[in-house]
């Protein structure tokens, strides 16, 4: 390197461009396709489908009993069980807040999805808020999906969602 201040030029480049991609990809992975599909067709059985699966809860508990030792971890069987059952009322509870908003979800448009890394303190997983940047008629409105989370190479949701009308 000439000097420091290549360095850090080209540091600051690579950072931004990794930041620029990871933004562009999310719009096309599983967890946003499907939560979108879920919410367009008002359907929480397709919402149920961006959860973690059995195998991936089965991997997660080994790590959260590492770092969180005197806890209690339940079962992966018990754990998705309150996560189908948090996340369908969590579910209907936007589509009502929506539509009281004048939201007409079958006409809902995903203008862009954004990330926001969200880093567990003590859990060595990635981590990150996910934003629907979605619009209905004249209504802007944000789909927030809270600490979801990289499991095995796959976002899941793992958290409650959020709705914002902008």
């Amino acid at each position: 390197m000439k000097s420091p201040v290549q360095l850090l030029f080209i540091v600051v480049f690579l950072l931004v461009f990794q930041s620029g991609h990871t933004q562009e990809n999310i719009k096309n992975t599983h967890i946003v396709t499907t939560v979108f599909k879920a919410f367009k067709e008002q359907d929480e059985n397709v919402l149920l489908k961006s959860l973690a699966t059995k195998e991936e809860i089965d991997y997660l508990i080994p790590k959260i009993k590492e770092s969180h030792p005197d806890e209690s971890i339940p079962e992966a069987d018990e754990i998705i069980e309150v996560f189908k059952t948090s996340a369908t009322k969590n579910f209907k509870e936007i589509i009502e807040r929506g539509s009281s908003f004048g939201v007409a979800w079958e006409n809902i448009v995903l203008e862009k999805a954004e990330f926001e890394p969200n880093p567990h303190a003590k859990l060595d997983i990635e981590r990150a808020n996910i934003t629907l940047v979605c619009a209905s008629n004249d209504k802007k409105f944000l789909i927030i999906l809270k600490k979801s989370y990289k499991i095995q190479d796959t976002w899941r949701l793992m958290d409650r969602m959020k709705f914002t009308l902008l």
